[in-house]
């Protein structure tokens, strides 16, 4: 008699191939630059904002060497605010390069730098260089990207007609409820950052939105758009499927931010997903692909893991 076990005689059923909820382009070397260009401009133009004694008091800066742009903060340990926005984007990097970053956070006090990188990062045995030297693969976000096709005129995401009292509502934030709004985003991610929020309202570039429900604010997001019209969408509150459950309110202001942009003169528009599936399906996917992005690459994120981990 036959000892195989009953898993080998059992028909082989090959998987279920999954369709992605979102459309999914293969972009190249300088579309994936565009791409990472319009997230540096803003982060550029947001520390060129922050108040002086702000900065100061949080050890707050962002520095250059050529392309290469990369922040430090010494008393908020928030991934933005420590890490290399652009490694390897504009052109290869060295590991003297690299070496000279980790330094520079070792001296500064930040025990967990963050590190950027995509399929297009040069060179492409960055990632190795980043593993050896004990940084670890700590996820990741999915980059999307669409251009200024305009949206259909009707709403994409109205709100509930049975409930119309806690319909929601989108503001762009101006300096009379930039306060209401700073206070918010910092209550989300406990962050004394408002001093800085405030001082982005009414700055050239840059838009601000919260989207209300029964007066009170329930999610906030913005929109940079550069000088040569690519707009990064950022600053959201809460951030759908890591710190908040739906994606509604967010795909809300998703849409209030492309219709406004594009009028803004916008001709590229770059946001991420910051929950990202394998399957790339859920909420997030399928809100984007009404909005009309396209789902670029995973960008990978490395640190340190933390101390109290094994």
């Amino acid at each position: 008699m036959s000892t195989a076990a009953l898993s080998e005689l059992q028909p082989v059923v090959p998987p279920e191939k999954h369709v992605a909820e979102i459309a999914i382009e293969e972009v190249g070397l300088d579309v994936s630059r565009a791409i990472e260009r319009a997230e540096v401009a803003a982060w550029l133009d947001l520390y060129e904002a922050a108040p002086s004694d702000f900065a100061a008091r949080h050890g707050l800066s962002i520095a250059r060497d050529g392309d290469l742009v990369w922040t430090t903060c010494t008393t908020i340990p928030f991934i933005h605010f420590n890490c290399v926005k652009n490694i390897g984007v504009d052109g290869p990097v060295s590991e003297a390069e690299l070496d000279a970053l980790l330094a520079h956070y070792r001296d500064a006090g930040i025990r967990r730098p963050w590190f950027y990188t995509n399929p297009h990062t040069e060179p492409s045995r960055l990632r190795c260089w980043l593993e050896a030297r004990g940084l670890q693969h700590q996820g990741g976000w999915e980059r999307i990207y669409r251009d200024a096709t305009p949206l259909a005129a009707e709403p994409l995401f109205p709100g509930d007609p049975l409930i119309p009292v806690d319909d929601p509502v989108v503001e762009e934030v101006t300096s009379e409820t930039a306060s209401q709004w700073a206070s918010f985003i910092d209550g989300k991610y406990r962050l004394p950052t408002s001093p800085w929020l405030t001082a982005l309202v009414g700055r050239k570039g840059w838009h601000h939105y919260m989207l209300k429900r029964g007066g009170a604010v329930a999610a906030a997001r913005s929109l940079f758009i550069g000088p040569d019209g690519a707009g990064w969408s950022g600053i959201d509150a809460p951030v759908p499927g890591i710190m908040a459950p739906s994606f509604d309110l967010d795909a809300m202001l998703g849409e209030r931010l492309v219709r406004d942009g594009i009028a803004a003169g916008a001709k590229l528009f770059v946001a991420d997903i910051e929950a990202p599936l394998p399957d790339r399906d859920g909420p997030a996917y399928r809100n984007y692909d009404r909005l009309g992005f396209k789902l670029a690459y995973l960008r990978s994120h490395y640190s340190y893991l933390p101390a109290h981990s094994s």
